[in-house]
């Protein structure tokens, strides 16, 4: 198949779009990405996202597919669905070009969905800011813009919860009073986005409020909170996570799976043998993968733990 095959298929309406060879649109050149946008402009809003929805998939499966220039394009469409869709693709770029692009749909009329997806996807810059990895200019940027939509009252509070999500790695007086501001919150989502903040921020400052959190009585706070005790990297939280290696929800005891590989140790490892050893299958496959994480981390030259 070639890509006028793809351009074929994805223009005919009553084509099921499975059927396009999604592998002859990576990395399209300037002519292949002009005829793209021309045939989009063709299609309906349900079939375009369709399309875009198809890429993201298949560069998920695939990670030598490369459909940036796609979804770079496809984040200046009018349609908020399609837009949602491309910020999704673009998950794993960190180029600087995209720092621009987010800011500017973090500022634009776009509905709230829009606006909170570019919160979240600019959350990845924080870390590389921290990191050395960004350019300071571009570090400075990012904090100031999502603290501008975070301390915005009248903005809409998926927004600004977003942004608190992003914004907690780089840690500053101003993000922990944020982080106190929400957990003290009645509403649960916003409440939820502090635990997950207080986890990005890598402040052990953050743990009694976390073990508290873990015997909530709602799993989707236990959830949460076992993630952020991951992202903490404290051995402290290892024996609580181990108990809820128990708990009645599926989700929380794969998230305590996650966060016991994260934090290592002693006891950690104990626990993910025995859930390979006695845990259900989606328990045990969890656990292996994360010890043999946990193997290679040890010892980065066996890459085949087990053998």
């Amino acid at each position: 198949m070639s890509f006028q095959q793809f351009i074929e298929i994805i223009g005919d309406p009553s084509a099921p779009v499975s059927d396009a060879p999604f592998h002859e649109a990576s990395d399209p050149s300037p002519g292949e990405l002009a005829e793209f946008a021309l045939v989009c402009h063709t299609l309906g809003e349900e079939r375009r996202r369709e399309v875009v929805a198809g890429m993201v998939e298949q560069a998920e499966e695939n990670l030598e597919l490369d459909f940036t220039a796609i979804f770079r394009l496809c984040l200046k469409d009018d349609d908020d669905g399609l837009v949602q869709l491309a910020i999704e693709g673009l998950w794993e770029q960190e180029d600087r070009w995209l720092v621009a692009e987010l800011v500017e749909l973090l500022r634009s009329e776009r509905g709230p969905r829009v606006r909170a997806a570019a919160a979240l996807a600019l959350g990845r810059f924080p870390v590389l800011a921290q990191e050395g990895k960004l350019p300071a200019q571009d570090g400075e940027l990012v904090y100031r813009v999502l603290m501008d939509f975070l301390e915005d009252e009248i903005e809409d509070l998926e927004v600004r919860r977003r942004c608190l999500e992003a914004v907690a790695p780089y840690n500053t007086e101003e993000v922990g009073d944020y982080i106190r501001w929400a957990y003290e919150d009645e509403d649960q989502d916003l409440r939820a986005s502090s635990i997950y903040a207080m986890g990005r921020t890598g402040e052990a400052a953050w743990l009694p409020t976390l073990l508290r959190e873990l015997e909530n009585s709602d799993p989707a706070v236990r959830y949460e909170t076992a993630h952020a005790c991951g992202e903490l990297g404290e051995q402290d939280a290892a024996p609580l996570l181990v108990e809820l290696l128990q708990d009645d929800d599926p989700e929380v005891r794969m998230a305590c799976i996650a966060a016991l590989g994260k934090i290592g140790g002693a006891l950690a490892r104990r626990a993910l043998i025995d859930c390979v050893q006695d845990g259900d299958a989606a328990m045990s496959d969890a656990a292996h993968a994360e010890l043999e994480n946990l193997q290679f981390l040890d010892d980065p030259m066996r890459l085949y733990p087990g053998d």
